[in-house]
């Protein structure tokens, strides 16, 4: 369970309603960085769809996502 205080202060990133959409969209920030921060992984997947547009192009985000979308970046590997 993520503290009240880290879901509060994420709000602010976040600007959903509910606390648990909240929540849980710390929780998929939190996963793709650190899955972008393992050099192998970031060569192998690129994040696409409509969670990859709301976290890195549209501000503050339009949607509220439930996933992220990964593919492998290069067929076969």
């Amino acid at each position: 369970m993520i503290p009240q205080a880290h879901i509060t202060a994420w709000r602010e990133t976040a600007p959903w309603a509910d606390d648990a959409q909240v929540e849980q969209d710390l929780v998929l920030s939190r996963a793709v960085v650190e899955i972008f921060a393992e050099s192998g992984l970031a060569g192998a997947l690129v994040l696409r769809g409509g969670t990859a547009l709301n976290k890195l192009f549209i501000q503050p985000p339009s949607r509220y996502s439930q996933d992220i979308d990964l593919v492998q970046a290069k067929s076969g590997a």
